[in-house]
Order: structure tokens, then C-alpha cells, then sequence
């Protein structure tokens, strides 16, 4: 064999980045085998030591650290000075304390994973406090999204030319931060439609509808809103029904269809009261809206009064308050009225 053949590197050891996350972080075998497949990078140990020894030393706690390389072992293999000690040291600058910080990487470590220092001035100064820009911390993937071609154009045409107060950014940020990630022209025509509703930005619901709207890509919306036509309702009812819930567009067309068609002719609603109401239409139909209807109907065979308060309070209450108000205090009057509810549907906790 010639001793000029080129030396081969040795390969790296499957089992490191398995054992590591063992022994180093404390995950247990499963967690570690799941997460080794983001750590493939790694042949030694000190660039992951390196980040575990500076969390430490932040002050970064145990669990946190333990939490957030479950979460996302990609932390192990951040760099440290050009990423990691930056974000941290901006987030301190701007006033988290470490306990916040720590929360911040135990909850969504995946923001640590690039530089957000520019994007941290960007956004407090947009939001204007650190509770607000927590939120958008508390959503990583809007660190993402590019200022300038994205963020920026958006902002700038939801609050000129649909004059959104600062009350209203904050809450697209907290609820729907695919708002301000969307493709600027995008959002310029699902605002539209949502003008197109009868639905004006000047509405407390205009930022829930028109984060709804955007939520669905211009077929499926079409198809939400003609499905609701095709149920009877006109443009100005399906206007109203989706102001007064607009995440009543979030729900698929044939599930509209099944609870419309069961609160008019099992429930005794009229299409006027389910316009009026449309939020029942957003309760699970098995676990809500079809045993609270069977316990009603019980209840007015009896002639008990409690029959006679309107559905929509039936179908609003609590899980305990309705056992409260509707099952418990007539269960002498109608034996085996709680079987009956528990036989109707699924009783669930607090929904």
C-alpha cells in the first residue's frame, strides 16, 4: 500500500450526540434519541459545554436549560459569540431580568438560534414596552420573517391606510402574528375582503376577523362564505355572523352545515337566533350543543322552568355551572337525568 494515500477522517460516532444529551443535559434515552438528529454536527463535546457552562453562568437555571435542549437540542450547537452571548446581552440591555430571559429560553429556545438583536430594537420600538415585546418573542417564528420586505410593509399599510391603533397591533401580534408575517400584497386583498363584509377597521372585532381571513388561503375562504349563503343566510347575515365570530370561518363546511341543520330542527332555534348567536356554532356538536339539547328537552317534558331560559345560556354555561343549574338540582324530579347527559355526549371539564 502506497504511504501517499490520503488519510481518511474518522467518521463521527453515531451514539455521541445520544450520549451527550444523557449524560451533559439530563434528558432521559428517548428524549435524547429524538433530539440526536439536530446534534449530528457535533464530534466533540466543547462547543455544547461551552453553551451549557454560559447559560450557567448567566444564570440560567437547571431546569430551563434541561427544558429548552428538550425542546430544541439545536441550542447545543448555537454560536455562542456571534449569537447566543448577543441575544442575551441585548435582552438584558432592554431590560429582562435573567428570570425572564430563562423563561424565554426554556418556552421557545428556537429564538436563540439566530440573531435577534436588531430585530429586539425593531420591535420595542414598534411595541413600545417589554410586556409587548414579549410577545412577539413569545411567538419565535415572527423573528423570522424579513423586516424590510415583510414586517415593515405590513405595518405600514395597517396602520396608514387601515388605521389600526398601536392597541390593535399588539393584538395581532399576541393572536395572529400570520398577520404581520403575510405577504404584503396577500394582505392587501384579504383586507379587502374583509371590507368587502361590511366589516370596518374602526370594528373591536376587525383584527379577529381579519385574522381569520388570512388564515385561509382565497379558495377555502370563498368556500366558507358561500357555504353560509347556501345555509340561507344573506350577505348582510353572513357579515354579521362573522363579526360577531369570525373564527366562525375557521370551521369546516359540512361541520357549519351539521350544527346549523341541528339547532334549527333538534334544538328549536330559528336561523335569526343562530345569526344572532353564531358563536354557538363554534361548540363541538357531540360534546356541547346535542346533550345540553337532550337535558333541555327533559327538563321541558317536565314543565320545569329551567327549560324555559334561552339556549344560548344553556349552551354558554360552564361545564359545572350547567351541572349547577340544570342537572343536579332536578335529578329527584327526573331520575337518571346525569346518565342521560353522560349517554348524550362526552362530559368534558371546562369548556
Amino acid at each position: 500500500m502506497s504511504s501517499n494515500a490520503p488519510t481518511q477522517a474518522s467518521p463521527p460516532n453515531p451514539h455521541f450526540g445520544v450520549q451527550y444529551l444523557v449524560q451533559s443535559c439530563g434528558l432521559s434515552s428517548d428524549e435524547a434519541l429524538k433530539g440526536s438528529k439536530y446534534t449530528q454536527s457535533l464530534k466533540s463535546p466543547d462547543k455544547p459545554d461551552a453553551v451549557i457552562r454560559f447559560l450557567r453562568e448567566t444564570g440560567i437555571s437547571e431546569v430551563d436549560i434541561r427544558t429548552a435542549v428538550s425542546r430544541n437540542p439545536r441550542l447545543l450547537c448555537t454560536g455562542l459569540e456571534k449569537t447566543l452571548r448577543p441575544n442575551i446581552a441585548k435582552l438584558q440591555e432592554v431590560g429582562f431580568s435573567i428570570k425572564d430571559i430563562s423563561n424565554i429560553i426554556s418556552s421557545k429556545p428556537g429564538v436563540f438560534l439566530f440573531s435577534i438583536v436588531a430585530k429586539i430594537d425593531f420591535w420595542l420600538g414598534i411595541l413600545g414596552s417589554l410586556e409587548n415585546l414579549s410577545l412577539v418573542l413569545g411567538y419565535g417564528s415572527i423573528l423570522n420573517v424579513n423586516l424590510e420586505k415583510v414586517v415593515v410593509p405590513n405595518l405600514t399599510f395597517l396602520r396608514e391606510q387601515c388605521g389600526l391603533s398601536l392597541g390593535q397591533i399588539v393584538q395581532l401580534v399576541k393572536f395572529f402574528p400570520s398577520v404581520i408575517s403575510c405577504n404584503p400584497e396577500i394582505l392587501k386583498i384579504r383586507e379587502k375582503r374583509v371590507e368587502e363584509l361590511g366589516i370596518a377597521s374602526s370594528s373591536g372585532m376587525f383584527v379577529h376577523v381579519l385574522g381569520s381571513v388570512v388564515w385561509l388561503n382565497q379558495d377555502a375562504l370563498d368556500a366558507r362564505i358561500n357555504n353560509l349563503k347556501r345555509l340561507g343566510l344573506s350577505q348582510k347575515e353572513v357579515a354579521h355572523a362573522i363579526n360577531k365570530a369570525p373564527s366562525l370561518l375557521r370551521v369546516p363546511e359540512e361541520l357549519v352545515a351539521r350544527k346549523m341543520e341541528f339547532l334549527i330542527k333538534e334544538a328549536g332555534c330559528d336561523k335569526i337566533y343562530v345569526v344572532q348567536n353564531p358563536y354557538m356554532l363554534m361548540y363541538s356538536l357531540e360534546n356541547r350543543l346535542i346533550p345540553r339539547t337532550v337535558v333541555r328537552k327533559l327538563l321541558r317534558s317536565k314543565g320545569l322552568e329551567a327549560a324555559n331560559r334561552s339556549f344560548v345560556s344553556v349552551v354558554q354555561s360552564t361545564e359545572k355551572k350547567f351541572l349547577e343549574q340544570y342537572v343536579l338540582p332536578y335529578e329527584h324530579a327526573i331520575p337518571g337525568l346525569h346518565r342521560a347527559y353522560a349517554d348524550a355526549g362526552k362530559i368534558r371539564g371546562d369548556d
